[in-house]
């Protein structure tokens, strides 16, 4: 399969319209079943992303098809959907015998699902023309072209599509970076506005583009967090009640140091490795191992990439300095918490004001009653406000220049239940309703009502202008970017996927959250935290995962 999904990102992949629609189909529970309409039923993961967007869809497929008679006798088509905060492993004992035909959900894990038979075959849908929709192409010609390799299995197979995709970044206040002059001249100083002219040319190291004075390296980071700390600025916050937010941001320094295609050797384990480290001195500097074939067989040696190093030492910093508004500790502080104390810090006297927030890229969509709440302070909404995504720093100096990797963990899919006393009849409506979701005017509307993009290649480009500075940010990131999914069929990734997907990837020995690791234990360095992370599998225990 391809080892990863390389980026022109373009618009297609993030064109976040910045106040997301309240949906107005039928809403569930209570809906009447009318007998004489065939009945679909859908479940969703009702997380970031919400439900109201498919509540918008249903009653439009409802409409388009209220004279249809996709079951002999019945005529027209009710859409019931169920909402739920369950995974795939909290469902699958129910999917094969549940009424529901189709899932949305997030954390799958593909492959390991189709040989558990849980997916439906639906290949016919994903390669035949959507004519019936006014559209020439098919599904796979939607689907970035690394990504089929994803998708279709070995056998040329799709038993899922994509679904939304957010990774996790950090989201700063441009209006009090403007405020307080913390844009980077192009001497390499801060006190500039972003409106100025000679701001530095940013992490892309290209002047003229997206990323102008933003902090280029790690330390310009540190730079920035301390300016704003001496302004008397909480330079960030994220949840305390979920430190996986901070795992998950670290993971794209990871991806972003090792780039797109060392970085898949992690999930599966065939491939070069140039940044092992064979030393690491007192001063950091580190000497690297001589190139590594990766397998399956000596994976556990991708443990040692320095992208790790990096990445802890980035934490230690961001721990040290006190670069971190108090509450990001607090276990009281919830996602949603974090947000409301991001959102409106600059319009209370009675708090620090908060630079920048660690949080996944639909969380403006979450804080919709935020937004809405504040609506009567002027400048206060979504729309008015100048919030904006921040592109990753490079570790080095040498990096600036090289394109970002992104990873996203959430890994969420669209697929129909594999049912087998379901009538074929019925297998024709879910299949019908998942290609309708997958239409142009179907992925556009599920941009307007959420604020995210599903994982399509869909030009966006004449939305552009009508974003606010969020949105447009996102799509100016994205669309430089590199893009790999966690996730391959190799056997030991499949074995083992607790330990070797998301949070836990980039956790230690002890299965901890590095973040609070440094929190409990200030003392440990960034190098301490690293050894002892690249020893989380040693030969011996790997062979046994194998």
């Amino acid at each position: 399969m391809n080892k990863f999904l390389k980026g022109t990102l373009a618009v297609s992949l993030a064109a976040l319209l910045c106040v997301p629609a309240v949906g107005c189909g039928p809403k569930e529970p209570g809906r009447v079943v009318d007998e004489t309409k065939a009945q679909l039923y859908v479940s969703n993961f009702n997380g970031g992303v919400g439900t109201d967007w498919l509540y918008t869809a249903a009653a439009r497929f409802e409409e388009k098809y209220s004279t249809t008679e996709f079951i002999p006798g019945k005529f027209g088509v009710q859409v019931h959907i169920e909402k739920h905060k369950s995974g795939v492993d909290g469902l699958a004992g129910q999917i094969k015998t549940a009424k529901q035909d189709i899932y949305f959900l997030e954390g799958v894990n593909y492959y390991d699902c189709i040989s558990r038979g849980l997916f439906l075959d639906i290949t016919d849908i994903v390669t035949e023309p959507l004519t019936e929709f006014g559209e020439e192409g098919t599904i796979e010609d939607k689907l970035y072209d690394d990504q089929i390799g994803f998708w279709k299995t070995p056998q040329g197979k799709y038993y899922a599509l994509p679904h939304a995709q957010s990774p996790t970044m950090i989201t700063y206040d441009a209006d009090l970076f403007d405020r307080l002059g913390l844009f980077f001249g192009s001497n390499g100083q801060l006190g500039k506005k972003s409106t100025d002219k000679d701001l530095s040319a940013g992490p892309d190291g290209l002047s003229g583009t997206y990323d102008d004075g933003m902090p280029a390296t790690y330390e310009d980071f540190y730079t920035l967090c301390k300016k704003m700390k001496q302004r008397g600025v909480s330079p960030m916050v994220w949840s305390g009640q979920y430190a996986f937010y901070v795992t998950r941001f670290a993971k794209q320094l990871r991806v972003d140091f090792e780039g797109a295609e060392e970085a898949m050797n992690a999930y599966d384990f065939d491939g070069t490795a140039t940044k092992l480290v064979d030393s690491i001195a007192a001063d950091g500097t580190i000497t690297y191992k001589k190139p590594v074939t990766i397998t399956e067989a000596n994976g556990y040696e991708v443990f040692s990439s320095a992208s790790y190093y990096h990445t802890f030492d980035f934490l230690k910093h961001i721990y040290d300095g006190g670069y971190y508004d108090g509450k990001s500790f607090n276990e009281n502080t919830s996602h949603r918490g974090a947000q409301d104390l991001f959102l409106k810090s600059s319009f209370r006297a009675d708090a620090k004001d908060i630079g920048m927030l660690v949080e996944g890229l639909y969380w403006v969509n979450e804080a919709e009653a935020t937004f809405k709440d504040m609506a009567n302070q002027k400048g206060a909404s979504l729309q008015e406000r100048n919030l904006r995504v921040m592109p990753l720093p490079k570790a080095t100096p040498s990096q600036v220049g090289e394109k970002t990797t992104i990873v996203d963990s959430l890994n969420q899919m669209a697929f129909i239940a594999n049912k087998t006393d379901r009538s074929e009849a019925q297998t024709e409506l879910a299949k019908t309703f998942l290609k309708f979701l997958s239409t142009q005017e179907s992925l556009e509307e599920f941009l307007k009502e959420t604020g995210l993009t599903r994982n399509y290649e869909v030009d966006y480009s004449d939305v552009y202008d009508s974003l606010c500075p969020y949105s447009q940010s996102v799509i100016d990131l994205l669309s430089n970017c590199n893009y790999i999914m966690p996730a391959s069929d190799a056997m030991v990734f499949q074995k083992n996927y607790t330990a070797l997907f998301r949070d836990n990837e980039i956790g230690t020995k002890r299965g901890d959250d590095p973040m609070i690791l440094i929190k409990d234990n200030p003392t440990m360095t960034a190098l301490q935290l690293f050894n002892e992370f690249k020893g989380k599998y040693t030969a011996a225990q790997w062979a046994t995962m194998l």
